[in-house]
């Protein structure tokens, strides 16, 4: 694939909690992945080139990639996460860069 039909990749580093305390990384795995699938579908997922790039437990910190096109759009998305499995969650962006590193 030549370099100018890759996807231009965006970071969004986020904040996530559940019941006010950070989840464990496959809680908070499931939590991204499943909010993210119920709000995009399928398609939407494969379009917007998500996927969860780190997440730090005891912090609650992480960082998603999406698409340059549809950063806004990821980020509605997580800003709607209200509630998992009954317990009040919040998954609150912070900031969006085009490299980890400036993160």
């Amino acid at each position: 694939m030549k370099p100018t039909e890759r996807f231009k990749r965006r970071y969004i580093s986020f904040s996530l909690s559940l019941g006010g305390k950070p989840p464990a990384y496959p809680e908070a795995k499931e939590i991204v992945h499943t909010h993210f699938l119920s709000f995009f579908g399928e398609a939407g997922i494969s379009s917007l080139a998500f996927k969860l790039v780190k997440y730090d437990a005891p912090s609650g910190r992480g960082v998603l990639r999406c698409e340059r096109s549809r950063v806004d759009e990821a980020i509605l998305c997580m800003a709607c996460l209200s509630g998992w499995k009954g317990s009040p969650a919040r998954l609150e962006p912070l900031s969006t860069s085009g490299t980890i590193k400036r993160l």
